[in-house]
């Protein structure tokens, strides 16, 4: 936990549109962990939740997010307009098209946000709060970054900036203030650490919601804990409640378990109940290192580290550093987990994992196939131009517990398809006997 007084603390929370709920969620956790933070940083939509933590409106923040829709947003003529922009950074051959009807429709109407930015912010309380309040926009001239804390803005001015942080050009019109002519502040930095660090912060928590990661140097830093979302947590303009609700409960228990509360990596487990597993971990991981030795040729220093340890390649993919046997053998269990895509917003005991991954595997359609791999006939399963991994796992963990590791085709399978020969291998230390 940290020892830092909230004067020393510093939240940035980034840009992200409608996911912006997950920060929501995450801020939830620190006010249980008793973590408050002196100062709050933001950009876009991370910079109202900025204004509503500033200005101690958490609750109204909550229930913002447990209502707000596209149309509370943008005006219903733009609604089709505000919609297609979704879909605009994925498919960049549909800019002229947007264009077009951006265009003819004069841009898109965002004066509903604007109001609702008038209605929930207090721009006296966040002047007079303790907690020192600032964001970010992109001045257009030069596409350069500008910096704003509450100090530098003008009198009466707080609404237009939040306009300006959270102009996601094209979807937001640009937004004007004075002269110049701003754009949201992710154009330059989705995740402003820096600006934090420069303010004084001797301890940074940064919320990253973009799409893609926006910085990859601070996992290591002592003085920075950069939460990132464990799973997808939808589009820009996917304002939905049920969508919201789910991303807040993510965003909790991301946040606990950055601070050490929770174990795992992509789901939440009780961390003595997994400290309880300790012995079976460290047996797992024996098997699974003695499984890849026996895959590597001769001429295995002419590879690549991956092709050296394909198992442990992957699975350290999505953790981090440190780690021990049972951080490794929750990342499988997690793998298994994802192929049979479990809710991720619950705290899982293993038992309860075991539970939910026994009623989930086809094993009765894996019983009929696993006779085929044993003779041979992989056509039945891994040939198809797509596997199905819930059914390749649950083939592949009947062999194992019927015909332990070396089954008819384990060295291929192990080889070939190491994803699934992992959750497999995983499921025997984990579920009941088959």
């Amino acid at each position: 936990m940290l020892s830092e007084t909230p004067k020393d603390i510093a939240l940035v929370l980034g840009g992200g549109g409608a996911k912006g709920s997950y920060e929501i969620g995450v801020i939830e956790a620190l006010e249980r962990l008793n973590i408050r933070a002196g100062s709050v940083f933001g950009v876009s939509v991370g910079a109202l939740n900025a204004v509503m933590y500033a200005q101690h409106t958490l609750q109204e923040a909550d229930r913002l997010w447990s209502e707000i829709r596209l149309d509370s947003l943008v005006s219903e003529e733009s609604l089709s307009l505000a919609d297609a922009a979704e879909n605009l950074f994925d498919h960049p051959e549909k800019l002229m098209e947007f264009l077009a009807r951006y265009n003819k429709n004069k841009g898109i109407d965002i004066s509903p946000y604007a109001s609702l930015l008038r209605r929930v912010v207090d721009e006296d309380a966040v002047r007079r709060s303790d907690v020192r309040f600032g964001l970010t926009a992109t001045r257009v001239s030069g596409l350069s970054l500008t910096e704003k804390s509450i100090d530098d803005m003008e009198e009466g001015t707080l609404v237009d900036w939040l306009l300006a942080s959270s102009s996601c050009f094209p979807v937001f019109p640009v937004h004007t203030i004075g002269k110049e002519g701003y754009i949201d502040g992710g154009f330059c930095d989705n995740v402003p650490v820096s600006m934090a660090l420069r303010a004084g912060a001797r301890h940074v928590i940064a919320v990253d919601i973009g799409k893609h990661r926006s910085h990859t140097g601070y996992d290591r830093r002592p003085n920075v804990t950069y939460i990132r979302a464990s799973h997808p947590i939808g589009g820009l303009m996917t304002f939905d409640p049920d969508r919201a609700a789910w991303n807040r409960r993510l965003g909790y228990l991301d946040a606990l378990r950055a601070f050490g509360l929770l174990r795992g990596f992509s789901y939440a487990f009780d961390p003595e109940d997994v400290q309880a597993a300790a012995a079976p971990a460290k047996d797992f991981v024996s098997l699974l290192s003695r499984m890849e030795a026996g895959l590597r040729p001769s001429h295995a220093v002419s590879l690549g580290a991956k092709d050296r340890a394909p198992f442990f390649s992957f699975l350290e993919e999505g953790m981090g550093t440190r780690c021990d046997a049972s951080d490794y053998f929750l990342r499988a269990c997690e793998l298994a987990a994802e192929a049979l895509q479990m809710d991720a917003t619950q705290i899982l005991t293993l038992d309860a994992l075991s539970a939910e991954l026994a009623a989930a595997l086809p094993l009765q359609r894996a019983q009929e196939l696993s006779e085929s791999l044993v003779g041979g006939h992989v056509g039945a399963l891994f040939s198809k131009p797509q596997i199905d991994r819930r059914l390749a796992v649950s083939c592949l963990y009947l062999l194992m517990k019927k015909r332990g590791m070396d089954f008819p085709l384990a060295g291929y399978a192990a080889g070939s398809f190491p994803r699934e020969f992992v959750c497999a291998l995983a499921l025997t230390f984990l579920l009941p006997e088959a």
